[in-house]
């Protein structure tokens, strides 16, 4: 019974998002509906024990959060993120739009843009590719999905939270599980672009056109001086080097980044110190909000902790880990968490301490665990209560009907799939 409460507490979380309640209160909310049903004081466990969570999350990640979001604001703001797009997209050309899409967004991603700024980025071009190649805009969430949101957000080296997050609670790096994580991003990219190039061709076999909407005009270019390719490239490529090669903490490689972005993208950047700052303060603001959203899941995580219920149910999975496959029992904990809570980096914040109190003590390999929970995270969270999901299809003017299919198969399907094939590779390699 006290498993089903917990179940019922994540539903409520996850319905309540849906609806349009910020998740700062549906985990809140939620918090208190496990509290109460499991017998637990319910002002102790929201003052202390969800605080604790909540606040150790904040202290953990809120320099990493703001750098980041930071970063990607200068990237942004100077040109460079149009300057990467438009440099892929016509190098591709018309006959390949979705995949210059799907590569211009992985660079970005890479590259540490956020979801969003690439989104933003990447529409205006695309729906002038789209028009010219008569491809319909439904086709677009799926593509840039692909792109941005699959092998990019969770390959070794990429800076993406998902990537950061377990590094904590795992003692890992960046690169963990390298050579199986590699070869599942590889398999990852290769069967998404071949499946959306397909889907180009099936949906202009029966019949289907890019219809314009009213007042929609793409693909006047402004004029605005913008970053040439290898200046915008330059920090990007210097913020992966100073987490991967050069071994620096995620804070001191993003501080280092952000300073190779202010320098070499100055002459593009705001010479007004107001308009500067102003810039950099709403980047910083972009950065709280998300650290704050993800730290609410992990407060009512660790709500879920301090029930009698989660003794049972860490056994439960220590039962399946001992007297099956310890990776796939990991892997399915942290999809269903991402799945429910509709966030793979909130799923993480739950799942991951779980999963190391757990799997660690049992001996089993960390970076393998880091990996699998990465890749796991991204197969379940985009179900169609995702919040970015459905902001991206709102964005784009299109709506689950229309497009949703395709993000399921790159984003679920494909991933689920990438997942057996990373757990089968550790599993094989020991």
């Amino acid at each position: 019974m006290g498993i089903l409460l917990i179940v019922i507490g994540l539903v409520i979380m996850t319905v309540l998002a849906v609806k349009g309640v910020p998740i700062l209160w549906s985990a809140l909310v939620a918090g208190i509906f496990v509290l109460a049903t499991s017998g637990l004081n319910v002002v102790e466990g929201i003052t202390t024990t969800y605080m604790t969570g909540f606040s150790g999350y904040i202290m953990n990640y809120f320099l990493m959060f703001v750098l980041g979001a930071v970063f990607g604001k200068l990237c942004e703001v100077s040109g460079a993120s149009d300057s990467i797009a438009k440099a892929v997209v016509s190098k591709l050309g018309e006959k390949y739009v979705v995949l210059a899409i799907i590569v211009a967004a992985a660079i970005l991603a890479f590259g540490g843009v956020s979801l969003f700024v690439a989104l933003f980025t990447l529409y205006p071009l695309g729906m002038s590719l789209f028009k010219q190649a008569d491809i319909p805009r439904r086709l677009f969430p799926g593509t840039y999905i692909a792109g941005a949101a699959t092998f990019a957000m969770t390959a070794p080296f990429t800076p993406s939270t998902q990537n950061i997050v377990p590094m904590a609670y795992l003692g890992t790096t960046l690169s963990s599980g390298m050579v199986p994580g590699i070869i599942g991003s590889v398999f990852c990219a290769v069967v998404v672009c071949i499946y959306m190039q397909w889907r180009v061709g099936k949906v202009k076999a029966n019949g289907e056109h890019f219809v314009p909407l009213a007042g929609e005009e793409f693909g006047n270019d402004d004029g605005k001086d913008i970053p040439n390719l290898i200046i915008a490239l330059v920090p990007m490529i210097i913020l992966i080097l100073a987490l991967n090669a050069f071994g620096l903490s995620v804070v001191v490689g993003l501080f280092v980044g952000v300073i190779a972005a202010v320098i070499l993208y100055w002459k593009w950047l705001p010479h007004s110190m107001a308009a500067f700052w102003k810039d950099i303060s709403a980047g910083a603001q972009n950065g709280i909000m998300s650290i704050a959203n993800t730290a609410a899941v992990v407060g009512f995580g660790s709500i879920v902790t301090a029930t009698p219920a989660f003794s049972t149910l860490a056994g439960i999975v220590e039962n399946f880990a001992q007297n099956g496959n310890a990776y796939a029992a990991a892997a399915v904990s942290v999809a269903a968490i991402a799945g429910i809570s509709g966030s793979a980096s909130g799923g993480l914040g739950i799942a991951v301490p779980i999963v190391a109190d757990i799997f660690l003590p049992m001996g089993i390999n960390a970076e393998a665990l880091h990996r699998i929970a990465v890749i796991s995270s991204s197969a379940l969270d985009s179900l169609p209560h995702n919040g970015f999901v459905n902001t991206c299809l709102q964005y784009t003017h299109t709506n689950h009907k229309e497009a949703y299919l395709d993000i399921f198969v790159v984003s679920v399907v494909v991933t689920i799939v990438e997942t057996i094939l990373v757990i089968a590779l550790f599993s094989v390699m020991g």
